[in-house]
Parts: structure tokens; sequence; C-alpha cells
């Protein structure tokens, strides 16, 4: 099991926020030794910092029937509804408020969590103190679609952040029924897929901020082929590798795979590496050494370690360096930057959080 802290300093660079505007000293076994107390206290830090740096407003679209007349008049709905009889107009006028959808949601969450019986006392009155700073936004009845259609201004790095711990609070506190017919709440950390996302999302953005000197990036890469029409080269899919980094003198395409273990029994007996995780390195490395300055381009495979470590390294075709790594997600989180920096070190490489 990832502890508590280090699984929010996943999600931290998973989500491209940075180390000192995330409060990571407050997320620790005591603060937070469940999922609802970690939400808790991530949301709580999270808020705080950007109710201290404004809450954002946009313009609002309203209607009303009033007796004075605001921005335009809708004739037509005034007649139809014969606002005139009570000597009212119906007006359309936009306003500049703080009660739009991304306050909404994050309103929304902060209550929840306010009147939650599993966090901390303490946690839920500050989470109280803070609804008072969104007297003037309305809440919602949160559903997953909310997420996908928000369109955040670019400068609003932060609230990308405090709506990616929203989604997590919704779909993690949602109940949702067992085969029995109970209720439960669903466990992001025991969803492989989830959790093979954020792992993969956290070392692409760690490459990114630790690297600057490399070109890192999810690179599309072209089957080597000759083809004779159009209609099979349609057919032919893309590969797209999870990171891949680029230095003027050394290339690496970085797989990073998320399961129980790394090493699976062999038909004799025995353990071996996962084989389709080979044949996918293998392909990705193959295929990218056709073009120039990518001839002896490394290959990694990434796992976190579940109670043993790994690191071995051989040559595929007398040029291709490959390595089989683990790295333990359970140890302090400085020690897995120390370890990850090791793991993918570069000359030249510096350290940015």
């Amino acid at each position: 099991m990832i502890p508590i802290q280090n699984l929010y300093y996943l999600l931290v660079y998973a989500w491209d926020h940075g180390l000192k505007d995330s409060g990571l000293d407050r997320i620790h076994g005591d603060s937070c030794p469940d999922l609802n107390n970690f939400l808790a206290v991530a949301l709580l830090e999270s808020t705080t910092k950007q109710i201290r740096r404004g809450l954002d407003r946009s313009y609002v679209n309203f209607a009303e029937d009033t007796s004075r007349v605001r921005g335009k008049i809708n004739f037509s709905e005034s007649i139809k509804r014969l606002t005139h009889l009570q000597g009212r107009l119906h007006c359309e006028f936009d306003e500049f408020s703080r009660d739009i959808l991304h306050n909404r949601i994050l309103k929304t969450c902060l209550e929840k969590l306010s009147r939650d019986p599993h966090v901390h006392s303490r946690t839920r009155n500050e989470l109280t103190g803070l609804l008072d700073h969104f007297w003037d936004v309305s809440t919602i009845r949160i559903q997953r679609q909310m997420f996908q259609r928000l369109r955040l201004p670019r400068h609003s790095k932060s609230y990308q952040f405090l709506m990616h711990i929203c989604e997590l609070v919704h779909s993690s506190l949602l109940p949702e029924k067992t085969v029995s017919g109970r209720l439960r709440f669903h466990d992001f950390l025991q969803d492989e897929v989830a959790m093979r996302m954020i792992f993969e999302k956290f070392v692409f953005n760690f490459s990114k901020r630790h690297f600057p000197e490399a070109e890192v990036s999810a690179m599309q890469i072209r089957w080597d082929r000759e083809t004779h029409d159009l209609e099979t080269e349609r057919l032919i899919p893309v590969m797209k590798t999870d990171v891949t980094l680029a230095w003027p003198d050394r290339k690496v395409i970085l797989d990073c795979k998320y399961y129980q273990n790394a090493l699976v029994k062999g038909q004799h007996g025995g353990t071996r590496f996962q084989t389709s995780n080979l044949y996918q390195l293998h392909s990705y490395l193959i295929n990218q050494a056709v073009h120039p300055d990518w001839n002896d381009v490394e290959g990694i495979l990434l796992y976190p370690s579940n109670g043993y470590s790994l690191n071995h390294e051989f040559t595929l075709h007398g040029k291709h360096r490959v390595r089989i790594l683990t790295i333990d997600l359970q140890q302090r989180w400085q020690q897995i930057e120390s370890d990850l920096m090791a793991l993918l070190g570069h000359e030249g490489a510096s350290v940015a959080l």
C-alpha cells in the first residue's frame, strides 16, 4: 500500500502542480489516516491558497423580470409572460460573478467533506470556515460530465489542480453497489487502470520538471513498413510511448507498468519478465531506430516495486540498451525523488520543485 503522503506526491506531479504550493507537509499518516481525511486535507490546503490568490470571476448571463431595465429587453418573453401587467419587463444581462461552475463544484465538495463524519473534527471546522468565502456561490449536484466540459483559463493552473481533487472527491466518495447490493465507497487505490495512469503521468511530468535540457514527450512511433494502398496504410495503428526523453547525445524510451507483479511464472517453473511488455518495448525500439540520431535508442521498463527490487540490463541487437527497473513507492517521497533521478539520470540533470 502506498503511504498517503507518497500518493499525494504522485498526484501533485501527475496533475502538473508545484510541490512548494502543494501543502505536502500537511499530508501524513496522522492527519490523513484514510482516503476521506486525505481528500479533506488536500482540498483544504489547496483551497486556502486559492482564496489568498482570489477566487475566479467571469461574466454570467442572468434573466429576470424587473421594473428597472437592465441589459437587453426580451420583448417576446415579456409578452408571453404578460410582465407588463405588473409593470415589469423580462431582461437579460451579464454580470461579473464568482457564481461560476468551477467555484460551484469547489464549494459543493467543501460542504460534502465538512459534513463527513469520517473526517477529523478539526479539519471539518477548517473546511466550514472556508465556506464563508463562498457566500455568493451556489451549490450544485455534481455529475462526472461537468469535469469534462470545464473550460478553465490558461492562467488558472491552480484551479486545474483543485478540479482534479474535486473530481477525485466525487468519484471516490460516490457510493456504488456491491454484488450483494450493499453500498460502498470507491477506493481508487485499488483501481489498477486509474493508478497506472497516475503512475505514467507522474513519471512524465517528473521527467519534464527535472530534466529541462531533454525533450520529453509521449512520442508517436510509426511502423517501419511499406504499403501499397491507402486502405492498408489507414488500418496500421500508430504506437505511442508513455515517456520519451531525448537529449542531444542520448535517447530513451520509457514504458511505465503499474502491475502487482513485474515477474510472472515461467512454463517450466521459476519466474521471468513479462513477455508482452518486452515485445512492446522491442517494437518501439526497432521501429524508432530507423530514424537518424535514434539508431542506439535505449529502452526502460519501469515498475513500482512490490516487496522486491529489479535492476536488470541487457543489450538488444548489439546496440539497444534495455533496463528493467523498479521504484519503491513505499519509501519516503524524498527518497523516491532521489531514486528516480538516479534511474533516469543524465549528466547535467537539474533538480526543480
